[in-house]
């Protein structure tokens, strides 16, 4: 038996239903059919009839606040829960964590965050409250410091070292 005969064999019986019958094969009951459905069924691919969905993790307050604090971006939240960038921006918005986030982002200019720097031969510790008062005190241009030292990394010059803190 070949493709064309189980499908005319099908049709023969069921004209009314013309290809929608090949949908669910399971609906054909008739006992001179079941060899024709069998190779039908055997012929179709699995992966084409069944979709696979990724599966979503729902997403809390508390879930949210500690992945923020973590430093996840909206993407990253948006992978790790499998829930769409737009709803994690949304959710962040509802719960009022828009703040917390922008605080915490990784490549971010942060609030409040101290800028140690330590001179390399003598041991001089100075703390500054921001990286934009740690560089007017050394000089540098605007935001040179602030670039050097994203992403937590350290920054030595002149033998001093520059990190957040």
């Amino acid at each position: 038996m070949n493709i064309t005969e189980a499908v005319n064999m099908i049709l023969k019986r069921y004209p009314d239903y013309g290809y929608d019958v090949f949908m669910d094969l399971s609906e054909i009951k008739d006992d001179d059919l079941q060899e024709a459905v069998r190779f039908i069924a055997s012929m179709r691919r699995r992966c084409c009839t069944e979709t696979k969905r990724k599966r979503v993790r729902k997403i809390n307050r508390e879930t949210l606040r500690d992945m923020i604090k973590k430093g996840y971006t909206y993407k990253g939240i948006a992978r790790e829960t499998g829930l769409a960038e737009s709803t994690v921006v949304k959710k962040v918005l509802d719960y009022g964590f828009k703040k917390l986030y922008h605080q915490m982002r990784p490549h971010g200019i942060r609030a409040g965050v101290q800028v140690i720097c330590l001179n390399i031969e003598t041991g001089e510790r100075k703390t500054f409250k921001s990286i934009t008062k740690a560089g007017k005190a050394f000089g540098f241009r605007e935001g040179y410091l602030r670039d050097k030292t994203k992403g937590g990394k350290c920054y030595i010059e002149n033998g001093w070292e520059f990190r957040r803190e």
